[in-house]
Formats: structure tokens, sequence, C-alpha cells
């Protein structure tokens, strides 16, 4: 969860070393967060099937982060949510979601050497480095891994650890 709070936190981390900048972000959302709807159970998924469907609802959690979609970040999230974030806080779901506010200092985010670690009919491990670009051109990464459930059909991120990596 993008990525989920990653792209909030790395920027924080880096506007709070003044990396960052103040202005207006204006750039559209890369797609509308609904797109992370999933396609109906199939008996037997593929670890290709699980990665498509996981890498599509972890880039439209980092856009609802960066836009301040707290509906849409919520409705997929665990009730009993955890997220360990880069500066090492422990956070339950309402917490995280408290923290969330439209991000302004974001330029661009790219998820990159993204991999399912294991996968199951009903959880997945999913792992990926969230690349950030400030509009000052200041840039960051994290190493992310997310935990999801899948209840009803529909993936859900029930933990999510952070790692700042040096550049």
């Amino acid at each position: 969860m993008r990525s989920l709070l990653a792209l909030g936190l790395i920027a924080f981390v880096m506007y709070a070393c003044q990396l960052g900048d103040d202005k207006d972000r204006d750039t559209p959302r890369q797609g509308p967060a609904n797109t992370a709807q999933q396609a109906p159970a199939k008996s037997a998924q593929t670890k290709q099937d699980v990665f498509n469907e996981l890498l599509l609802l972890e880039k439209d959690l980092t856009q609802a982060v960066l836009d301040g979609d707290i509906s849409f970040l919520a409705k997929n999230m665990t009730e009993d949510f955890v997220l360990t974030g880069v500066d090492g806080k422990v956070q339950n779901k309402n917490e995280a979601l408290a923290d969330i506010k439209k991000e302004r200092t974001v330029k661009t985010f790219v998820i990159s050497d993204a991999e399912v670690l294991s996968f199951s009919e009903d959880s997945a491990v999913f792992q990926y480095t969230q690349n950030i670009t400030l509009k000052n051109g200041a840039s960051g990464k994290a190493r992310i891994t997310d935990t999801f459930v899948k209840r009803d059909g529909q993936w859900l991120v029930k933990s999510e650890q952070q790692t700042m990596m040096r550049k």
C-alpha cells in the first residue's frame, strides 16, 4: 500500500531533509483507482496472474496515497492492517490512514524489481522497489514488502514493511 504509504513517507523524509518543495502537484492521476478491481476468482491462478493483479493494485494504491484518497485505501486494506514505515514507526490501519494527505511534492513514481515471493489461493507476498522523484529533481527509493489476503475474490493488503534504500 504503494507502495501504500511508502511514497508519502519517502516524500516526507525527503522534504524534512529539505529535499522537497512546496509547489502544488498538478500531475493527473495515472489511472482511475477503480482499475484495481479483481478478475473473477479462478480455480488455479498462476504466479503471473497474481503478479499482474498485485502490480496493478500496487500502482493504484500508490496513486491513491499521492491523491490523498483515503476511501480507496481503506477499501483495499484489511481491518487488522499493520504498516512498518521507513522510519521504523509501526501503525495500525486507522493510524496509517490518518497520516494520508494529498502529496504535493512528488513528480513521479516508478515501481521496479517487482516479484511475487509466495502465493496461494488466499494469500500472497509481493516485493518491489518504489522509486520517486520530487518536483525539485531530488529522488529516493525504498524496498517494499506487502502481504495480501484474498477475501470475496479481492486482494486486500494486510501488512507492509518499508525500507529506505541507499543510492
